[in-house]
């Protein structure tokens, strides 16, 4: 089977996610503070089929790209926000799901109506429960504070991560010092995207600090 889109819209539709562009869909169903994406992608000549779940509240992504361009070093110099769709905290529905191969379904083995009905059921019965009530900011902060199936740091720029979660943090009037202990066992995972010039907890203090 050769991917066709079009199969797979009507079904989302009916979940609230609209079209945006190629292969990335927006819920009509988002809050302010927190928008919900979709993404899909393929590899291996086309035959595998994969999908990623985004969260953001656009202001501590901006927050969080401003702070990597400013504090993760000289490699990070370029980095920029689309704020129509740039979202960096995607998780792997297929990993949630247990799809078979490598998170992704296999195209050749499924007819497109066989696609389109086990996306939009894992969305409703294993994303839903997971996500949909995700709409306010100290929903989002809670989410991201968390370290399981649906939500490993690992899967995702823990420098990014830790910068959104100050940010979300200091508006809930959460103090810089109560941030950086809750922080502190996530410095690892913030070094690991970072440039080897810059240590992860000097990352997260320059953070701490632009945040007040």
């Amino acid at each position: 089977m050769v991917f066709d889109e079009r199969s797979m819209t009507p079904g989302l539709a009916e979940l609230g996610y609209l079209r945006l562009k190629k292969r990335t869909y927006k819920a009509s169903w988002s809050s302010t503070d927190v928008e919900h994406f979709l993404f899909f992608s393929l590899y291996g000549g086309g035959n595998y089929f994969t999908c990623d779940f985004g969260l953001r509240n656009p202001a501590a992504e901006r927050f969080a790209v401003d702070c990597l361009r400013l504090f993760a070093g000289p490699i990070f110099q370029d980095v920029r926000f689309d704020p129509r769709f740039d979202c960096h905290m995607r998780f792997s529905l297929g990993m949630l799901a247990g799809w078979p191969s490598r998170s992704s379904l296999v195209l050749s083995k499924m007819s497109e109506t066989a696609l389109a009905d086990k996306v939009k059921y894992d969305i409703s019965n294993v994303l839903f429960p997971v996500v949909r009530s995700v709409l306010s900011a100290a929903d989002l902060f809670s989410f991201l504070m968390r370290d399981d199936e649906s939500s490993r740091w690992l899967r995702v720029s823990g420098a990014i991560r830790a910068a959104m979660i100050v940010y979300l943090g200091r508006r809930m009037g959460i103090s810089t010092s109560e941030l950086n202990a809750m922080l502190q066992s996530h410095l690892k995972d913030i070094a690991g995207s970072l440039g080897r010039a810059v240590a992860s907890c000097s990352f997260l203090q320059e953070v701490l600090q632009h945040s007040s």
